[in-house]
């Protein structure tokens, strides 16, 4: 029931974030921006206090533990998932961090399918660890939620803007909400992978701190960082310190 519970926590934040663009003010850009910084920051402090932990552990599954025996060493995959990320970001222009770089390039469904599938492929990879041995990762889960946020707000704009109709923009919503849980249900159910969980988290790590970092350290933001962003990181920040431990 727990799963049931973060699976659908997890859709429905990304499908009520897209409807969200129907429905209030489209142009508070400055409260996006805050939530972007609040969930790069959760991420972040997620990747310090609970996957990179993890990444060192022994995992068990069915009985069977299973530990690093890559002649590359375990963190040379956090750098491995850093460069996936610089990749999907050719096709996603950057909306991961809660907005799109498309320069001149003309805004079309061509590129708005491209832009689903770099996000969805993020989604994707960012969904593995969501759930260990039968057990949510709280931690994780919330931090996904509240990248979704703007993420969603962003997607759903795009589709739009390359003349897609509300219904097909929910639609293709509706794809990139469920590849988290299609990467979640793919890692605990596929045997073949449970041997290399400390590579897929490295990889997951690398993405994240790609992710979180890029939107701390926005250049739109001219390194600027006033003091409500810096309460911000400070309160996501102790919130995943004080959030209840994680058994992987």
């Amino acid at each position: 029931m727990d799963i049931i519970i973060a699976y659908s926590s997890l859709f429905f934040a990304s499908i009520l974030s897209g409807l969200s663009v129907f429905l209030f003010n489209k142009n508070n850009q400055k409260a996006l921006k805050l939530i972007t910084v609040f969930g790069g920051a959760f991420l972040f402090a997620v990747c310090f206090v609970d996957l990179i932990p993890a990444m060192f552990e022994v995992h068990n599954h069915n009985g069977c533990e299973h530990k690093h025996h890559s002649i590359i060493p375990i963190g040379a995959f956090i750098l491995i998932g850093f460069l996936i990320q610089l990749l999907l970001e050719q096709l996603s222009h950057g909306a991961e961090h809660g907005h799109i770089h498309y320069g001149e390039e003309k805004k079309s469904i061509i590129s708005s399918i491209m832009l689903l599938i770099g996000v969805s492929i993020h989604a994707f990879l960012e969904g593995f660890p969501i759930v260990a041995q039968g057990t949510p990762n709280i931690s994780m889960i919330t931090g996904i939620i509240i990248h979704n946020i703007p993420l969603s707000i962003v997607l759903v704009g795009a589709f739009l803007q390359s003349g897609l109709s509300k219904t097909k923009s929910i639609l293709l919503l509706a794809i990139f909400a469920s590849m988290a849980i299609f990467g979640s249900l793919l890692n605990n159910n596929l045997d073949i992978l449970h041997p290399y969980q400390n590579m897929i988290l490295g990889i997951v790590v690398g993405i994240l701190l790609h992710v979180a970092t890029t939107t701390l350290f926005d250049s739109e933001e001219s390194h600027k960082y006033n003091l409500t962003r810096f309460l911000i990181v400070i309160l996501a920040f102790v919130i995943v310190i004080l959030l209840p431990a994680h058994t992987h």
